[in-house]
């Protein structure tokens, strides 16, 4: 296991079940590695196959959505983890059999800005139309169109008093923004997702929040998850760098929002507020 995140599970006969099941047509794997990827999905992975299990059985839907997903993807200049097998059910947990994506989390040297807007240019320049049916609502993860409600609403008055104001005027930022011709986004552009061969990008992982968005949202998160904002003006044109930041403030508002959405554990709730709160006292980017 690769670390716990203490997000649901399937027991573990279940989850070796549905990994047997998955890769039924394929060679057994010698060994099974887990990897706790995300908060809807866990994946085992073998020397040729990725598996990704649904959490629980309310996100079958969604993995189910977002390997089709990945499965009409045009060619691209990296690696997706597109489909080896027809997704598997049990007892109502979804798994699908993925192309196993090698790379490593890390570059070479230090990530080079240049690298991911490649990447960010690829992604942001896919044909919206041939992938309408498979993609998530804009700000699915915290509350689609009513984000901003739901931040207000539902996000602020969980912190302490003293950072509230703070929270208000970001969310007040992203809300201003002027509208801006959207692209394919990829919606997670963390470091978590990005697997380099080298210094290039060798393959995304987790296309599930890929959504029809500004594509500063994107700028906004590889800015922020690879310490690249003194060199944003490598990632995009100014007036997206700028709209990038206003993004980027919402943040860890956004990961509440996921967590209250979802009904999480009160103990993971109080985790993610904890971590709004520390960064709410820190500068904006």
């Amino acid at each position: 296991m690769a670390h716990e995140t203490r997000y649901p599970r399937p027991h573990q006969p279940l989850l070796d079940a549905l990994v047997t099941t998955a890769l039924a047509d394929h060679r057994p794997p010698h060994h099974t590695e887990w990897v706790e990827h995300g908060s809807n999905t866990l994946v085992a992975l073998s020397d040729h196959a990725a598996v990704r299990i649904a959490r629980q059985r309310q996100a079958g839907g969604e993995v189910l959505r977002s390997q089709r997903l990945v499965d009409a993807l045009p060619d691209v200049p990296f690696h997706v983890p597109r489909s080896l097998a027809a997704p598997v059910e049990i007892d109502g947990h979804v798994a699908v059999a993925t192309r196993r994506l090698h790379g490593s989390p890390q570059p070479t040297t230090r990530p080079d800005a240049g690298a991911l807007r490649e990447v960010l240019d690829a992604v942001h320049q896919i044909d919206a139309a041939a992938l309408e049916p498979h993609l998530a609502p804009r700000r699915a993860f915290c509350g689609g169109e009513d984000w901003e409600t739901t931040l207000r609403d539902r996000v602020v008055p969980l912190l302490p008093a003293d950072v509230q104001d703070e929270a208000h005027r970001r969310i007040d930022t992203l809300a201003a923004l002027d509208d801006a011709p959207r692209t394919v986004n990829h919606g997670d552009l963390g470091s978590t997702n990005v697997l380099w061969h080298g210094d290039r990008v060798g393959a995304l992982l987790d296309w599930d929040l890929t959504a029809h968005e500004d594509p500063a949202e994107d700028i906004a998160t590889v800015a922020t998850s690879f310490g690249l904002w003194p060199a944003a003006g490598a990632l995009a044109d100014l007036g997206t760098v700028q709209r990038a930041r206003g993004f980027a403030g919402t943040i860890p508002l956004q990961i509440v929002a996921f967590a209250v959405l979802q009904e999480r554990s009160d103990h993971e709730l109080a985790r993610t507020v904890a971590r709004a709160q520390r960064a709410l006292r820190r500068s904006v980017p």
